[in-house]
């Protein structure tokens, strides 16, 4: 039996149709399956483990257009909002992939712990408030800490996010109060200082640190949907 590491999408591509099939999924490319719902996409993909006979799979939830004034995204490089990884029946989260018949058998195995694991997942994110209410449970950002939160571990792009999944979910005075938390912490300006520590207000010695793109494009959403919910 011939290994198959550096052909994984292609040898992986005929055993996961019938997964697809199996699943109800749509099968976007050789490692991407999706499903659509009201707003958004269940989907997973499988993600090689470079030097090991092992595979993973990642579920989750794709939005493609969360903001409102937002572009809409491909799903195939927008990413899982929300999600998890599967487990074998092993309880560890690698599937074998060293030849076909390994990979096959595993895409048989993925059909059985993905209905065990994944799909009571889905069912309870069936909503954009239930998917509201997951991310802040998931997320360091609290309403506790309205006014006070940093951009130590990207509370800003968190905020936004959290807002916009609160306009989705209908509750649009919730989701500018977070919008304008958003737009505080995507504002707030960063200075590494002499010993390594990340600051807000400028010290002696300290380096300003220049805001990255996509920050910038989050920030310019967030005023944009803040502008435009405001709007007579």
């Amino acid at each position: 039996m011939s290994r198959d590491y550096a052909n994984f999408p292609a040898a992986a591509k005929r055993p996961f149709v019938a997964v697809a099939d199996a699943l109800g999924y749509e099968q976007l490319s050789a490692t991407v399956y999706a499903k659509a719902r009201d707003g958004w996409h269940e989907s997973f993909n499988l993600q090689v483990s470079p030097g090991t006979d092992a595979f993973y799979v990642n579920y989750g939830l794709t939005v493609t257009q969360l903001c409102p004034v937002g572009e809409d995204q491909s799903i195939l490089t927008c990413g899982h909002l929300l999600g998890s990884r599967l487990r074998d029946a092993d309880g560890t989260g690698a599937f074998p992939r060293g030849t076909r018949q390994e990979i096959a058998a595993s895409a048989e195995r993925v059909v059985e712990q993905y209905r065990l694991q994944a799909l009571p997942w889905f069912e309870a994110m069936g909503s954009f408030q239930a998917m509201a209410d997951e991310y802040l449970r998931v997320n360091p950002i609290s309403d506790e800490q309205i006014g006070r939160h940093s951009t130590g571990f990207g509370e800003g792009p968190r905020c936004a996010t959290y807002a916009f999944l609160l306009l989705k979910a209908g509750r649009r005075d919730d989701g500018v109060r977070w919008l304008r938390e958003a737009e505080r912490v995507l504002s707030l300006p960063e200075y590494i200082t002499r010993d390594g520590r990340l600051v807000h207000e400028e010290e002696p010695g300290a380096r300003r640190q220049a805001i990255e793109r996509s920050a910038l494009l989050t920030r310019t959403n967030v005023q944009e949907t803040i502008v435009q919910l405001e709007s007579p």
